[in-house]
């Protein structure tokens, strides 16, 4: 596998696995506006440090058209996911696990096609 890819999907389900858990914590704490804060400061965050790895992991497979197609794909999934957390945390805890295990799953099996298309 390439490592720039290889890093850019560590480096991202690390990330959304940092915001998921942010946005539980806020779904404990109805009411308290600080944490969601930090839900919606941990994805700004992410967003802007995933997006030179994802560009970095597009050049580096720029000779292998199907990985590209799918590291897109797995890219367009987890950006949906992660603009999704802030809207969760108004949710109780137990949905909020439940979105995120049920994302993190979903990413595990887009990443399986980019590491199968190489």
């Amino acid at each position: 596998m390439d490592q720039d890819a290889l890093q850019f999907e560590q480096a991202s389900m690390v990330a959304f696995k940092s915001c998921a858990n942010k946005a539980v914590i806020a779904g404990t704490r109805i009411g308290d506006t600080a944490r969601f804060s930090d839900t919606d400061s941990c994805v700004v965050q992410a967003l802007s440090q995933i997006e030179p790895a994802y560009q970095k992991a597009l050049t580096s497979l720029q000779n292998n058209g199907t990985a590209r197609r799918c590291l897109q794909t797995y890219y367009s999934n987890w950006l949906t996911l992660m603009k999704s957390l802030p809207e969760l945390q108004s949710k109780p805890p137990s949905s909020v696990l439940l979105t995120a295990n049920g994302g993190e799953r979903r990413l595990n099996q887009y990443w399986q096609f980019v590491v199968s298309a190489r």
